[in-house]
């Protein structure tokens, strides 16, 4: 059995002052999707809600909700991660908002696909 890292892109942690061993904040595993070629994909969700910071332009101090698919490769590192829900700070908005209940595919031409009620895949 491979043991994945739990990983968050550093440019998150940074612009949003997170700390990897303080409080204030969640990571959930969402979805894990293994293919033939031995790349696993991970699906997960980072959010923290700060009710006194309404209001407040620093990112911070903001709520925020994202998911992230992470490629692993078949050594278990992470290869690539992809960021939606939500715009990152100094960054364009998303496509694809933040759902519960997502789901992950890797279509057999290596395409990714995520899917949430009602019935949105993309």
């Amino acid at each position: 059995m491979t043991v994945l890292p739990i990983t968050v892109p550093e440019a998150l942690l940074d612009v949003h002052h997170l700390d990897p061993e303080a409080g204030g904040w969640g990571f959930r595993i969402d979805h894990t999707v293994a293919t033939a070629a031995g790349d696993t994909y991970v699906l997960t969700g980072l959010r923290r809600y700060r009710a006194h910071a309404a209001g407040s332009a620093d990112p911070a101090e903001q709520d925020f909700g994202y998911q992230l698919i992470t490629r692993h490769g078949p050594d278990g590192k992470p290869t690539a991660t992809a960021v939606f829900g939500q715009a990152v700070p100094g960054g364009g908005p998303s496509a694809i908002p933040e759902r519960d209940a997502t789901t992950l595919a890797v279509l057999p031409d290596g395409a990714v696909a995520v899917s949430s009620k009602p019935g949105s895949t993309r």
